[in-house]
């Protein structure tokens, strides 16, 4: 593979997919895309840039090196609709602050813009997709469910396998409508992972997410709802000080979620780590520490039992 050197248009689509990474999980809307692609090359040609404070490296992939990508990629690319170019660049891309790598194969017009953009991880497996052009104005909008079947047949023919329920939700800043299917894994939620597909009013798609985390493997032994409502008292009555816990637990859960920094500060600086079955517990603060927090969620290691983070929402 040839290291990127000073391309403004490599380094342009190396902007646009921190961009979009962002935006695909948001409101589908690409303005700040749009006017952020013409970065151009840093000084010395440097193969490496920084993103909104995240380190990206990228080497360039051809057709010949790497079929199956672009194979893909084509698939994709029809599957959803998106405009063909009359070229194709494609690079690998690692993401020196999150620690991933993926590929990704642009469809680039006649003036060397960026038309459309798909990513791909490590196995293949669809990972963003965007298209760069502008909505369309006018015309009547499609209704909720239909953007949701167009979704799916969408996600089908470019090869992404969803299952499950579909959300549909409207998007008021362009009138188009975010489809979202969360993930299950053994019958339980994921916590924050889904497949994530914007339609346009007019029905096409503009943009695909995928947030798909490694999970750990689940437990032998569970840890019973009786035992975890323990492990959270006792944690409450420690943080109390009084031995008389001032919070009521106002609902329990069984998810994958990921171990974070929530309740330890040592964590900070670790490396984001597998998600691992646990308990989630919410727990509402009574009396005068109801005026300082609204809502605790811990998150109880459904095997050992252990107290791997949570949230606060003051």
């Amino acid at each position: 593979m040839k290291r990127v050197k000073s391309i403004t248009t490599g380094r342009s689509l190396l902007a646009a997919v921190a961009i979009v990474s962002g935006l695909v999980v948001g409101t589908g809307q690409l303005t700040a895309a749009s006017t952020q692609l013409a970065v151009g090359p840093a000084p010395g040609g440097a193969d490496s840039m920084q993103v909104g404070g995240r380190g990206i490296e990228a080497t360039v992939i051809t057709a010949d090196d790497h079929p199956q990508v672009f194979a893909s990629a084509d698939k994709a690319r029809d599957g959803l609709g998106f405009p063909v170019g009359v070229s194709k660049v494609g690079r690998h891309v690692h993401d020196t602050d999150q620690k991933v790598d993926y590929d990704e194969v642009s469809e680039m017009s006649a003036t060397g813009q960026p038309l459309a953009l798909t990513q791909f991880d490590g196995a293949g497996r669809l990972k963003t997709a965007v298209r760069f052009d502008m909505i369309g104005t006018g015309g009547s909008r499609i209704s909720g469910d239909a953007a949701a079947k167009a979704a799916d047949r969408s996600l089908k023919s470019s090869g992404l396998a969803v299952s499950g329920q579909a959300r549909t939700d409207a998007t008021g800043s362009d009138g188009g409508w975010d489809i979202h299917w969360d993930r299950v894994q053994d019958g339980l939620s994921v916590r924050g992972d889904e497949v994530r597909v914007h339609v346009w009013p007019d029905g096409r798609i503009q943009t695909i997410g995928r947030t798909e985390h490694e999970l750990a493997a689940a437990p032998t032994t569970r840890l019973s709802q009786a035992d975890a409502r323990s492990v959270a008292t006792a944690q409450l009555n420690r943080w109390s000080g009084s031995g008389k816990t001032a919070y009521a637990i106002a609902g329990m859960s069984t998810e994958w979620v990921g171990p974070n920094a929530a309740f330890d500060a040592t964590k900070l600086d670790d490396a984001p780590a597998p998600y691992r079955l646990s308990w989630v517990i919410n727990v509402k603060p009574t009396g005068t520490a109801a005026d300082y927090v609204r809502l605790i969620t811990l998150y109880v290691d459904a095997g050992d039992g252990s107290i791997i983070g949570g949230d606060v929402v003051e």
